[in-house]
């Protein structure tokens, strides 16, 4: 994947909007979505959504609307954004060696959490690849690389997502998948790995959800690791992050909260954001 010439950016407008309407009363909704952090990227708020507040936690951006409301509404979430990625490719192929991350380090990453388990039998079984102990970091990614490809035999777009366990047993999977497998084992080797999410523009300019993968090296730089399209360590043009995934590995683009005593129902319009490319 080489960056596209000439396009500096992406335009990125949003269209979501909230349908709401209230049993009684004037609810007061609190609403949490994503907003694309300032991590291997510059971003520029062109249009901001109305009556809401821009906070960060950690490396994540998010924009929060919290307001009392009519009885029923809609509540706008439209938005114009700039991103500038940053490319990025590792100097050379010295990731380090994966016994010089502290065992405390090791450990941090070696929770058991939805969708990357680490106490499953099957998923155990891993560790008994004659690769699975390769103490080169470079090395290990690239056969892990190998092995996971070998194992999701059917790349496919599925309703729902499965996680490294179901991918594992089912053989089949799309993006969420292949990074889901990829963090488990690697965690599960005691290599600090996290799930990014965002957008993957096609060399056609379309656009699509996508999630990818990343690995701290020894030395603590983070390297992209996108099995599913056979990325191993660049962020290129390509790429929009939108959250960092790293000790929740299921963060939900949109919170909706209610405080009332009676029942608000609601429905999300979210169609797909419009990306323009910036010359």
């Amino acid at each position: 994947m080489k960056p596209f010439s000439n396009i500096q950016g992406w335009q990125i407008q949003h269209h979501e909007k909230l349908l709401f309407q209230a049993n009684a009363g004037t609810p007061t909704i609190r609403l949490k979505f994503y907003h694309y952090p300032m991590y291997r990227q510059t971003v520029q708020i062109n249009k901001p959504p109305g009556q809401s507040k821009l906070k960060n936690k950690g490396e994540n951006t998010y924009f929060v609307f919290h307001h009392k409301v009519g009885a029923k509404g809609i509540i706008s979430l439209e938005r114009t954004i700039s991103v500038f990625p940053k490319s990025f490719t590792p100097n050379n192929d010295d990731w380090g060696k994966i016994s010089d991350f502290s065992s405390h380090l090791q450990r941090k990453y070696q929770q058991q959490l939805r969708y990357w388990p680490q106490h499953t039998q099957v998923i155990k079984d891993i560790s008994n690849q004659d690769w699975f102990y390769t103490d080169n970091l470079y090395n290990w990614v690239q056969s892990a690389n190998t092995y996971i490809k070998e194992k999701i035999k059917y790349p496919e777009k599925q309703e729902k997502r499965l996680g490294a366990e179901q991918a594992f047993l089912t053989g089949s999977g799309d993006c969420d998948e292949f990074t889901d497998l990829f963090i488990t084992i690697a965690r599960m080797r005691g290599i600090p790995c996290r799930r990014l999410t965002g957008f993957f523009i096609q060399q056609n300019l379309s656009s699509e959800a996508h999630a990818w993968g990343e690995i701290q090296t020894p030395a603590k730089v983070w390297i992209p690791i996108d099995i599913a399209l056979h990325n191993i360590g660049s962020h290129t043009m390509n790429y929009i992050i939108l959250k960092i995934e790293e000790f929740n590995p299921a963060l939900p683009d949109y919170q909706i909260q209610t405080k009332h005593s009676t029942t608000v129902h609601h429905q999300w319009k979210l169609p797909t954001p419009l990306f323009t490319p910036i010359y």
